[in-house]
C-alpha cells in the first residue's frame, strides 16, 4: 500500500481532469459528427492523441503539488494544514480545468479549433478580449456556473483527497520526485503537439487536442523559423525561379544581388495621381454577396453595386484567417509566413510597403484610420513605422461616436471620420492615401438600431448587412464632395467569415471580394479568375499606371498575361495553390498535396513542381526584413499631381 500513496493522492485530480476532457471530447464529436472521420484508423489515432495529451497535460499540472508532497515533512501528511493546502489546490485545479474547457468551447465556436497561437495573441489584449466576451456572451452566469461546478467537484472529492495511510520515507519520496520530473522533462522534449495533425482529418485532430497543452505550446512557439521547421532548398535556386514566375512584358529586374527579385514595373502611360481610399473590411467573405447566397437574402446590395460598376475580383483568396494577415497582404504584398504576421514582428518599420510607394509619388498625406485601439496587434506601431499618420479611436472625440463595441466604433462613425480627413486634405490641396480598417462585422455583432431590417446583436448576417449599409452611406456622402471624382476606392476583406473545413487548409473559407471603384477614373471590368490577396496592391498600382521599383511578391491581376495562383495560411500550415492543385507546407518539414479538394498520397510531377514553387516563394519571403527593407527613410514630399482617365483593360 505504501508505494501507492502518491497514486492515491493524485487519483482524484486525474479522474476530474479525465471526466472534464471526456465531456468536452464527446460534445465536440457530437457537434461535429458530420465532419468527423469515423473510419477505424483515424478514430484510433484521435483517441490515442486525446489520451496522450491528457496525461502529459495532467503531469505538468501536478508538478507543483507533487513537489509539495515530496518536501512536506512526513508528520505533516494528513494534518489540518495539509488538508487545507490540498483542498485549495484541488479547488484551483477544478476551477481552471472547467473554465478552460468552457472557454475552449467558445473559442471553437469562433475558430473551429482547439487553443492555438491566436489564443495566445488574445491573452496579450485582455481588455479587448474580455470586453468582446462580455458583450457576446452571458459571462456572469457562465462564471457562476463554473464556480458551482467547481464547488460540486470539491465536495465530491473531499473524502478521497487525503488517504488514510502514512507517507513514504524520504528515499522513496525522492525517487518518486526524480521519476516524475524526468518523465515530464522527457515528454516536453519527446512529445510535439504537432503529432495531433498526423491524425489526418482536421476536425479529428483539433478535437483530440488538449487545450491547456496547446495553449502553452503555442506560447512557446508563437513565431516559427521557416528555415528550422519547413522544407528548404538551395538558396541559389530560389531567386531565378521567382524571377521567371514574376516576369512580365516590360518588367526589368534591377537586382544587385543574386537573391533579389527587385524589378521595375513599367507604367501604362496614364500615370494618374488621384486620392486613394483603401477600405479593409472585417470578415467580409464572398459568401455574403447575392450571387453566392442560397437563402435568397440580399445582404450586400451596396458592395454588389460597386462591384458591377468597378473592377471586381469576386474570387480573391485571403492569405490567412486573422485581420493582421489581411493588413499584411494588402500593405506589403507578401505571402503569409508561419507564426505571427509581419505587423506583430520586430524590425517591421521602414519597409517597402504601400506607404513607401505612395510617398515616392509625392503623397505626403498618408493616414491609417482605425475605429478601434490600434495598439491591438501592434497595428499603430506598424503603420506609423512605415510612413502613416495614425488615427485610431483615441483621436476620435466622444461626441462623434454614436455606437461602439470593445473592438471599435461602428462603421458609420469610422467612415464619417474618413470623410472629414478627406475634406481636410482637399482643403490643403493634397492628394491623400487612406488605409482604413472596419470592425462592425465582428462579434458581438452589434450596431446602431434602425439602420437595417435585422435587429442588432442577432448574429453575423445582421453585422454583414449593416457593414454594407455603412459602405452605402460612405458613398452617398462622398459623391457630394468635390474630391469624389478624383478618388479611387478599394474595398477588400481582411479574411473570410470562418476557417472551418476538413483539410489543413480550406480554400473555400478564404474566398473574399476585391473591388476597385472610381466612376470617373476606372472602367467597369469583371474578373472571375482566381487572384491572391497579395495581388491587390500591385493591381491598384497598375490601375494608377505608375512606374515603380518593387520587391513585392504579388502581380497586377488586370494584365492579360496574369497567371492565377494564391497563398493560404492557417496557424502553422502555409499553402500554395494553382487551379485545383494545392501543396501545404507544415512544421517538421512535412508536406500535404491536394487535387480537386481530395488529398493525394502519391503526388505526380505537376504537384512536385508546385511544391518546388511553393518552397521558393515562402523560403524567399522568410527573409522579408532584407528584401523589403528601405534604403532610406520614407520621404515627406510636397507634391500634388492630377491625371486623366484610365484606359480600359491591362497590358
Amino acid at each position: 500500500m505504501m508505494k501507492n500513496y502518491y497514486v492515491r493522492r493524485m487519483l482524484p485530480f486525474f479522474l476530474l481532469a479525465a471526466a472534464i476532457e471526456l465531456v468536452e471530447f464527446v460534445l465536440l464529436v457530437c457537434g461535429e459528427r458530420s465532419n468527423v472521420d469515423w473510419r477505424i484508423v483515424p478514430l484510433v489515432k484521435t483517441l490515442g492523441v486525446f489520451v496522450v495529451e491528457l496525461i502529459v497535460s495532467f503531469a505538468y499540472w501536478m508538478i507543483p503539488y507533487f513537489l509539495y508532497l515530496v518536501f512536506l515533512p512526513q508528520k505533516q501528511h494528513g494534518s489540518k494544514a495539509d488538508r487545507i493546502v490540498t483542498i485549495s489546490f484541488f479547488s484551483l485545479f477544478a476551477f481552471v480545468s472547467i473554465f478552460e474547457d468552457v472557454a475552449e468551447g467558445f473559442f471553437w465556436n469562433e475558430f473551429t479549433a482547439s487553443f492555438n497561437f491566436i489564443a495566445v495573441d488574445y491573452l496579450v489584449y485582455t481588455k479587448e478580449v474580455i470586453g468582446n466576451i462580455y458583450q457576446s456572451y452571458p459571462i456572469i452566469p457562465i462564471v457562476l456556473g463554473v464556480i458551482v461546478a467547481s464547488v460540486a467537484a470539491v465536495w465530491l472529492a473531499r473524502k478521497y483527497l487525503i488517504p488514510d495511510q502514512p507517507a513514504p520515507l524520504w528515499k522513496i519520496r525522492l525517487c518518486w520526485a526524480v521519476g516524475v520530473v524526468a518523465l515530464c522533462s522527457l515528454s516536453f522534449f519527446a512529445y510535439d503537439g504537432g503529432y495531433a495533425d498526423g491524425v489526418g482529418n482536421r476536425y479529428n485532430a483539433e478535437i483530440a487536442k488538449d487545450g491547456q497543452f496547446h495553449l502553452f505550446s503555442a506560447f512557446l512557439k508563437n513565431e516559427l523559423s521557416y528555415q528550422d521547421y519547413y522544407l528548404t532548398i538551395d538558396e541559389q535556386e530560389i531567386a531565378p525561379e521567382l524571377r521567371q514566375d514574376l516576369q512580365q512584358p516590360g518588367v526589368q529586374f534591377v537586382s544587385t544581388t543574386n537573391d533579389s527579385i527587385a524589378r521595375t514595373i513599367p507604367g501604362t502611360g496614364c500615370n494618374i495621381r488621384p486620392n486613394v481610399m483603401i477600405v479593409v473590411m472585417e470578415s467580409m467573405g464572398s459568401e455574403f454577396f447575392p450571387d453566392r447566397r442560397n437563402d435568397g437574402q440580399i445582404l450586400t446590395p451596396n458592395l454588389a453595386e460597386l462591384g458591377k460598376n468597378g473592377l471586381f475580383f469576386p474570387n480573391t483568396y485571403a492569405t490567412g484567417t486573422r485581420s493582421v494577415r489581411g493588413l499584411e497582404a494588402v500593405s506589403t504584398s507578401i505571402p503569409p509566413l508561419p507564426g505571427m504576421a509581419i505587423l506583430r514582428r520586430d524590425g517591421n518599420e521602414n519597409l517597402q510597403t504601400i506607404g513607401s510607394i505612395f510617398a515616392a509619388e509625392g503623397y505626403d498625406d498618408r493616414k491609417w484610420i482605425y475605429g478601434g485601439y490600434g495598439y491591438f496587434d501592434n497595428m499603430n506601431a506598424y503603420f506609423a513605422g512605415n510612413g502613416f499618420e495614425v488615427l485610431d479611436r483615441t483621436s476620435m472625440p466622444n461626441e462623434e461616436i454614436t455606437h461602439a463595441t470593445v473592438w471599435g466604433v461602428c462603421d458609420e462613425d469610422l467612415f464619417r471620420r474618413c470623410v472629414q480627413e478627406a475634406d481636410r486634405s482637399f482643403a490643403r490641396g493634397k492628394p491623400f492615401l487612406q488605409f482604413v480598417f472596419t470592425t462592425s462585422n465582428h462579434r458581438p455583432y452589434t450596431y446602431p438600431e434602425g439602420k437595417i431590417d435585422i435587429p442588432s446583436k442577432t448574429g453575423r448576417l445582421g453585422a454583414v448587412k449593416y457593414a454594407d449599409y455603412a459602405v452605402g452611406e460612405l458613398m452617398r456622402v462622398a459623391k457630394t464632395k468635390p474630391w469624389f471624382d478624383d478618388t479611387v476606392f478599394v474595398f477588400v476583406a481582411d479574411h473570410g467569415a470562418g476557417s472551418a473545413g476538413k483539410k489543413e487548409l480550406n480554400p473555400e473559407a478564404h474566398l473574399i471580394p476585391c473591388i476597385i471603384y472610381s466612376p470617373k477614373l476606372v472602367h467597369p471590368e469583371f474578373h472571375p479568375e482566381t487572384i491572391s490577396q497579395i495581388d491587390v496592391l500591385p493591381t491598384l498600382l497598375g490601375v494608377l499606371g505608375w512606374n515603380y521599383t518593387t520587391s513585392f511578391y504579388g502581380k497586377d491581376a488586370r494584365r492579360k498575361d496574369y497567371k492565377s495562383r494564391y497563398f493560404l495560411s492557417n496557424y502553422q500550415c502555409i499553402g500554395y495553390a494553382e487551379g485545383d492543385d494545392m501543396v501545404i507546407l507544415k512544421p517538421v518539414r512535412e508536406l500535404s498535396f491536394y487535387r480537386g479538394g481530395n488529398r493525394v498520397e502519391r503526388p505526380d510531377q505537376k504537384l512536385r513542381a508546385l511544391q518546388h514553387k511553393a518552397i521558393c516563394y515562402y523560403q524567399h519571403a522568410s527573409h522579408w526584413r532584407k528584401h523589403l527593407a528601405q534604403k532610406q527613410q520614407i520621404p515627406n514630399l510636397e507634391q500634388t499631381r492630377s491625371g486623366d482617365r484610365l484606359p480600359k483593360g491591362g497590358n
